[in-house]
């Protein structure tokens, strides 16, 4: 995810680890330790609508070291996640179905399409930052939940967002527990984004880069609205319960559909 500054620049958060941290990453990650995801968010289970529709992006960067970003599946070998996550220096992808990010159900990524209107700059709000990754052929679990068709994003209307990102604020290797929390828009939008603020204390940070947003309805059933883009950020980056930003869907939605059919 891109992080807002208080003066207003954005930068990537999809972070790529250190060399001495990958191995914690790793070993943190498959011994199932309490590495979790969105700050004060509670965890994913296998009884949410979305759990199997969610889905963790590792990208490597160009030495091999793991990133983390989240996804939301298309179709069951097609994952739409943020540009700025699969974009730049970025040696693989891959694509982990499961509510912890780790070694298991982890798939190759064959093929990513990034929106033409990306530009990749670290110290900005980036248009179009949307990608779709397509997938190697696997047998995992999925779910497919419909784009959301409700334009309106009115101040306090309410969402759900979900993510594998970073769990306390101040520190970055709490990531890889897929976790969800309420969200509402700020009323302030445009074609290519829209402004969110929190509704209690939970908030995204790094990782949460290309998590769903989701509207319910009435009914009770999910609708992806957007994917999460940008939060502000502090002095030592820690993220800031203020604004975040998300891409909409609808403004995408020709190109999503076109680029499903081309690839698959």
């Amino acid at each position: 995810m891109s992080m807002l500054d208080q003066a207003g620049k954005a930068r990537p958060l999809s972070r790529a680890l250190a060399a001495p941290a990958t191995l914690l990453f790793t070993v943190i990650l498959m011994a199932v330790q309490p590495a979790q995801a969105i700050i004060n968010g509670r965890p994913v289970t296998d009884g949410d609508a979305y759990a199997h529709s969610v889905v963790g992006v590792v990208p490597l960067d160009k030495y091999g070291h793991p990133g983390a970003c989240t996804g939301i599946l298309l179709s069951p070998r097609a994952v739409l996640t943020a540009a700025h996550c699969v974009a730049g220096d970025v040696k693989g992808v891959s694509v982990v179905f499961d509510l912890t990010i780790g070694e298991v159900r982890k798939v190759a990524v064959t093929r990513t399409v990034i929106h033409p209107d990306f530009v990749n700059e670290e110290d900005h709000f980036n248009p179009g930052d949307i990608a779709i990754v397509f997938l190697a052929a696997h047998d995992n679990p999925t779910a497919i939940m419909p784009l959301d068709r409700d334009l309106t994003f009115t101040e306090g209307q309410q969402f759900v967002f979900v993510g594998y990102g970073r769990s306390i604020t101040n520190r970055s290797k709490s990531t890889g527990t897929l976790r969800k929390a309420g969200i509402a828009a700020t009323g302030y939008e445009t074609p290519r984004e829209v402004e969110l603020r929190p509704l209690s204390d939970a908030w995204p940070c790094d990782g949460d880069s290309g998590g769903p947003i989701f509207r319910k309805d009435m009914s009770g059933h999910y609708a992806v609205s957007g994917v999460m883009s940008a939060v502000y950020s502090g002095p030592v980056g820690e993220c800031l319960f203020t604004a975040a930003f998300m891409t909409p869907i609808h403004t995408y939605a020709d190109w999503i559909a076109a680029t499903l059919k081309s690839g698959e």
